[in-house]
């Protein structure tokens, strides 16, 4: 007995000792559209996270419902996923949901962004190693998911190669403190061919060196695929070059990339993300056939001010009607504690980027200016777009003006309470289906440090937007946006 109620009290030490934890997020939204049939759009995102000691488990849970009748696009989707892993010191072993990058995406690239609402995930075994001198080594097997939110809808992108298998390994060392290196290998397994070797590999490697202010990097992936098909075999190669010179209050970034025949698949979706030099993000194929370079350079001469401006041109190897270029100088200048005044210009142009659009280029100023005093802030954001637009086939092309204004208030850190509006001075059916004028009322109540609640009446433009490379085109939106966000 006595041998039982000392195992006991040990067993209860052990679990005293371990902490457990629970943590999650839960993202609710409704939406009802101001048309013909008032249609509503619900979602929910719930992440749970458990952990005690060296054990961890996450479960997510995903609703998007559609109000009927159900389309052909817009269709209800539920999913439910779960991950649980060990992780005692030097070694993780993960089975389940992940998202995983090697090096700087130009082998593989999964993951998740909320506010573009991009969900690209891996499902399947993962285990990572944390070695001496500065190595980690990773190694995995998984199936892709790539969910995307495009046209008032959330979509599979990979619907059709969802049983394709990813095989990955990836190492990263650094040795020195000044010195690193990397190695990766990825392997997809398909069925779409058939070709007896109808696999995909991409592997390559990376070099990474600072001294002094100067920081380098450089990678390199190489693609032996399949031609899609007729079988065969295709190679690609694919390199990103980045240096960094930074001082106290000054810095220079420099990047150039070369993609030909890396992205993969040509399709809408991709198991790899190569790094775009435009800021505003935009990619004219995801690494299929892509060459450009980038600069951006900071300066903080005085402590109350900021400049910045950058540079970035992407365009295809051998058309020389495929590209696009963009620069962007921006100036923020604090006055005291109360007042914070912030100018910017873009100019960008793309050329055969958007679908049926040959030729679009802007040039848009923008003025912020925020004042806080007490508890109260007010804010006001102002900007006015010069667009020149040509779809190919136009004798002249359109040349028209956006515009948008912002003003905003705040209560302490309870409450926000904004108005805006958007126009455009030409009628345009395709891009803003025929609409010009576009008020819209929102409100935003902190109820908790944890619970914030988001309510928005009116219109929204939509327009052709883009996050990391990948673009889509958003519909003009009239109606009541509702969101809750809450944290545990």
């Amino acid at each position: 007995m006595r041998r039982l109620l000392g195992a006991f009290a040990a067993l209860c030490a052990v679990a005293a000792a371990a902490e457990l934890s629970i943590s999650g997020v839960n993202r609710a939204e409704f939406w009802a559209f101001f048309d013909s049939v008032y249609s509503t759009h619900t979602e929910d995102k719930l992440d749970l996270t458990v952990s005690y000691g060296d054990l961890a488990a996450s479960a997510g849970m995903f609703l998007y419902e559609p109000s009927k009748p159900w389309a052909g696009l817009r269709q209800p989707m539920r999913l439910l996923d779960y991950t649980v892993a060990y992780s005692p010191e030097q070694l993780e072993v993960l089975y389940g949901k992940f998202y995983q990058t090697f090096g700087r995406g130009l082998a593989l690239r999964a993951y998740e962004d909320d506010d573009f609402r991009h969900y690209k995930s891996l499902h399947g075994l993962r285990g990572t190693a944390h070695l001496p001198l500065g190595t980690d080594v990773v190694l995995l097997g998984a199936r892709l998911r790539d969910i995307f939110f495009q046209e008032n809808t959330y979509k599979t992108l990979n619907a059709a190669d969802s049983t394709n298998q990813v095989l990955g390994a990836d190492l990263s060392s650094r040795p020195v403190q000044w010195a690193g290196f990397g190695g990766r290998y990825v392997r997809i397994n398909g069925d779409g061919d058939l070709s007896p070797r109808a696999f995909n590999e991409l592997y390559g490697g990376d070099l990474s060196a600072t001294v002094g202010p100067v920081d380098v990097y450089g990678e390199i992936c190489q693609r032996l695929g399949t031609k899609p098909g007729i079988g065969g075999r295709e190679t690609g190669l694919g390199y990103y070059v980045s240096g960094t010179l930074s001082f106290p209050g000054y810095s220079l970034l420099g990047e150039y990339m070369d993609y030909d025949k890396l992205g993969y698949p040509t399709s809408a979706y991709h198991y790899n993300d190569p790094p775009t030099p435009i800021k505003s993000g935009v990619a004219i194929d995801r690494g299929v056939d892509e060459r450009g370079w980038g600069v951006t350079a900071t300066a903080s001469p005085l402590d109350p001010l900021y400049l910045e401006a950058n540079y970035g041109w992407l365009y295809r190897h051998e058309d020389s009607t495929t590209g696009v270029y963009e620069w962007e100088g921006k100036g923020r200048y604090s006055l005291g504690e109360n007042w914070t005044f912030e100018a910017k210009l873009n100019h960008m142009v793309q050329q055969n980027i958007e679908l049926h659009v040959a030729r679009r280029g802007t040039t848009k100023p923008t003025v912020h200016v925020n004042y806080l005093t007490g508890q109260h802030t007010f804010a006001l954001e102002a900007d006015y777009n010069w667009v020149v637009e040509d779809t190919g086939n136009m004798l002249e092309p359109w040349r028209y003006h956006e515009t948008a204004l912002v003003l905003s208030y705040g209560y302490g850190d309870a409450l926000l309470f904004t108005v805006g509006w958007q126009a455009v001075d030409l009628k345009l059916d395709r891009r803003y289906n025929g609409q010009q004028s576009w008020p819209v009322f929102e409100t935003v109540w902190t109820i908790t440090e944890r619970n914030i609640l988001r309510v928005r009446v009116g219109a929204e433009r939509g327009g052709y937007t883009c996050s990391g490379g990948v673009c889509r085109f958003e519909s003009p939106f009239t109606g009541v946006k509702a969101q809750l966000i809450s944290r545990f």
